[in-house]
């Protein structure tokens, strides 16, 4: 008669099972490992599971194995050393191993050491070298696992080594919760992908959870993302996968945000040319394309960490943006705009540390062209630059990266460069040549008469700034020179130049003699005063002097300040008009001499003489006029005329000396054309002469 088996015996199976679903719940969590969900606390142990056998122990059997089959196809395998029992009814395992078989025909295999099991609460834990093992070389190893909620929960009782999907990773604890699909890692996790990865990925943190639903990624604290050259270290991050959980596609990091995207390079570039965008924020949202590229990220700060995006640029420069907010576009995994937002500023900085140029302004957009390469920069509200040759602000700014111009428009811009300051409505700058470019209404100041081309002339003499009004006006460096055309009006102090353009260029060092040329064109009036230190006589200062002319010209290599095309000379009454004037000033810029070529009239409104001559030399100092010619006519106030070779009129008196025999004077030239490059020569003064001579007073 065959034994009749124990009824504990009986039982075994159904122990065995429940056991077996437990293990298999773990085994299932390994399957889907690595996805996060919200962090909860690891267990502290259990006392039930936890303690040695206590009382009797009834062993229940020895080296056994049992297969569990669903027709022909097998579903589990259990084998083991031992299994024991207490009299509280706590079951003990020794070398326990699992198979479990997948409609598929995948198996995963499960083994320990030990197992406990309570079939009261049907909880179990897999102590001492605790190896999970799957297909396509998925693998768990760790010293425990505990199981609970009838294999629901998952915990770890060490530390744990993983490799899942080409993954390999290490944690101090593992939780999983099967019901909801959450995944827990927590102390010094790490998550590597394997050397075949196409771009090398991992991540640390000390807690990484994984929401296998959302297919949502959670880590916190010291978090580090890697992705081939990008970088990305925040204190929390969430990152959601794709339906596969093999791609990012979607990164929302807060605090402490630091990192770096790969740029890629343009189309025939060389190899590892790429250059990486940097950056900080508070937070940062980022999203990628299937195939994990970038297509665009949101950065924000805080009013104590700012965002700051940087970008290399050629020659070891690198641009930062420093903003409240920042949004960043790529296209085709290469950076292609920059827009900034709540008191954005750009910065240029050299190898070096040195900042090279600076633009602030409440919105700030740098757009990037296929090359990877800065192509354009828009600045909109409280626009201010700032690099070592010009300062500007406005209310819009645009700039071309290619030409390194930049276009201000405002009510109106201020710019200012080492010569003055320009105000107008519009003022494009060009950094390559130095070139500022004012339109719509310009007014200028400068404290140097040189920078507005009046240096070295009457008009630049004075007290104060020089002020210059025109519809536009030009600076350039290199000729150092300024043009100002349309209605020009130009002044320092009572001295005045209008006309329709004036031109000025300074070959030399700012303020030295020898390089500074002038052109004034279209109806030029000046308007200067004779030096008021050198009075005539001793007496009271001269009235100023009004010259007219279509055309004035100025080489201070010469000392020669020309007006052509008909000119009228106007002082306290008095004039002269003629074909071409030309004014000899000293070294100061002071007038000396006036020559009046060409059929010379002088006009003496106070007397009503006039004179007339072929040529006129005024000396300023001595307000003497001596009028040259064949003949020189003197027309007196009553009527009376005399006429001679040469007639001397001082305007203080109205006194003339007419000479009538011919004097030892070269003859005058004729009048010619003076440009820049060329200029007459001053004429000699008058000379003494014998023979008879006659006078004209104001009496007549």
């Amino acid at each position: 008669m065959p034994r009749r088996p124990k009824p504990f015996f009986s039982g075994l199976r159904r122990i065995l099972l429940v056991l077996i679903l437990l293990v298999a719940g773990g085994t299932a969590a390994l399957y889907w490992f690595g996805r996060s969900g919200r962090p909860q606390p690891l267990p502290a142990g259990d006392s039930a599971l936890d303690r040695a056998p206590e009382g009797e122990i009834t062993m229940i059997g020895e080296g056994f194995e049992f297969t569990h089959s669903e027709g022909r196809r097998p579903v589990f395998r259990i084998r083991g050393e031992s299994v024991r029992a207490d009299r509280a009814g706590m079951v003990f395992l020794e070398g326990v191993g699992l198979t479990l078989y997948t409609e598929e025909g995948e198996s995963y295999e499960v083994a320990s050491r030990q197992a406990r099991f309570d079939p009261e609460s049907r909880d179990a834990v897999l102590s001492g070298n605790v190896l999970l093992r799957g297909p396509d070389d998925t693998a768990l190893r760790t010293g425990g696992l505990r199981l609970r909620d009838r294999g629901q929960r998952i915990d770890s009782t060490g530390p744990v080594r993983f490799t899942y999907a080409g993954y390999t990773g290490r944690a101090n604890r593992l939780r999983v919760d099967r019901s909801a699909q959450v995944y827990q890692l927590r102390g010094r996790v790490r998550i590597d992908s394997g050397p075949q990865a196409e771009q090398p990925t991992s991540l640390v943190a000390r807690r990484v959870l994984f929401d296998r639903q959302r297919h949502q990624i959670r880590a916190a604290q010291d978090v580090e993302l890697t992705r081939g050259e990008d970088h990305l270290e925040a204190t929390l991050i969430n990152a959601f996968l794709d339906e596969q959980d093999r791609t990012v596609l979607f990164v929302r990091a807060r605090f402490e945000v630091a990192g770096r995207i790969a740029r890629m390079p343009g189309p025939g570039a060389a190899p590892g040319s790429e250059r990486p965008v940097r950056f900080t924020a508070r937070s940062l949202a980022l999203l990628r394309d299937p195939q994990g590229l970038p297509v665009n990220a949101e950065l924000e700060g805080a009013p104590s960490v700012p965002v700051v995006v940087e970008v290399p640029a050629e020659g070891g420069i690198t641009q930062r943006l420093v903003a409240g907010f920042a949004t960043v576009q790529f296209a085709g995994g290469r950076l292609s705009q920059v827009e900034t937002f709540n008191a954005p500023r750009l910065q240029e900085i050299s190898r070096s540390g040195e900042e090279l140029r600076e633009l602030t302004a409440r919105r700030l957009e740098a757009n990037y062209g296929a090359d990877g390469r800065l192509a354009t920069l828009r600045a909109d509200g409280q626009v201010r630059y700032r690099d070592p040759e010009v300062r500007a602000e406005g209310e819009q700014g645009r700039f071309v990266a290619a030409t390194e111009t930049a276009e201000f428009t405002g009510s109106p811009v201020h710019a200012v460069a080492e010569r003055g300051e320009l105000l107008a409505p519009k003022v494009t700058y060009d950094r390559q040549q130095g070139l500022l470019h004012a339109t719509g209404g310009v007014r200028a100041e400068m404290e140097d008469a040189s920078s507005a081309g009046l240096g070295g002339t009457p008009m630049g003499q004075g007290e104060g700034p020089v002020r210059v009004e025109s519809r536009e006006a030009f600076w350039r460096d290199t000729p150092r020179s300024a043009l100002f055309r349309g209605d020009v009006r130009a002044w320092r102090g009572e001295n005045l130049l209008t006309a329709q353009a004036l031109y000025g260029e300074q070959q030399g060092a700012a303020g030295a003699r020898g390089g500074e040329r002038l052109e004034a064109t279209g109806g030029v009036r000046t308007v200067w005063r004779p030096d008021p230190q050198r009075p005539p006589g001793g007496g009271e200062p001269q009235r100023p002097v009004e010259v007219t002319a279509p055309r004035m010209t100025y080489d201070e290599g010469d000392g020669l300040l020309v007006y052509e095309g008909g000119v009228r000379t106007d002082q306290a009454g008095q004039s002269l008009v003629c074909s071409r004037l030309e004014v000899a000033v000293d070294a100061t810029g002071e007038a000396e001499r006036m020559t009046c070529i060409g059929d010379a009239r002088l006009d003496d409104k106070q007397t009503g003489n006039t004179a007339r001559g072929e040529r006129a030399v005024y000396d300023l100092a001595s307000r003497l006029v001596t009028l040259i010619g064949d003949p020189a006519v003197l027309n007196k106030g009553d009527g009376g005329q005399v006429t001679g070779q040469r007639v001397s009129y001082d305007l203080e008196t109205g006194t003339a000396r007419v000479v009538s025999q011919p004097v030892s004077a070269a003859p005058a030239a004729a009048p010619r054309p003076t440009t820049p490059e060329t200029a007459p020569t001053a004429p000699p003064g008058p000379a003494s002469a014998s023979g008879t001579e006659g006078e004209a007073n104001r009496g007549g």
